[in-house]
């Protein structure tokens, strides 16, 4: 019983340290990841989406 007490408390503490860790990362690799969207080109988002090709036995106007 102690034992598994002991086990979840570490694995509580383990799993605090490393969320605040990536927390951390993630706040010193925001500038250099808005970069990278900012120098994408515009029509990769605005392209919409992929319709795929029609199914045989399907209506067109569900597909729309």
């Amino acid at each position: 019983m102690a034992s598994t007490v002991v086990a979840v408390g570490l694995t509580i503490a383990a799993a605090r340290f490393a969320g605040r860790y990536a927390l951390q990362a993630m706040k010193h690799m925001e500038p250099q990841v808005k970069q990278v969207f900012q120098s994408l080109p515009k029509s990769v988002f605005s392209g919409g989406y992929y319709r795929g090709k029609a199914v045989q036995g399907t209506e067109d106007s569900l597909l729309t």
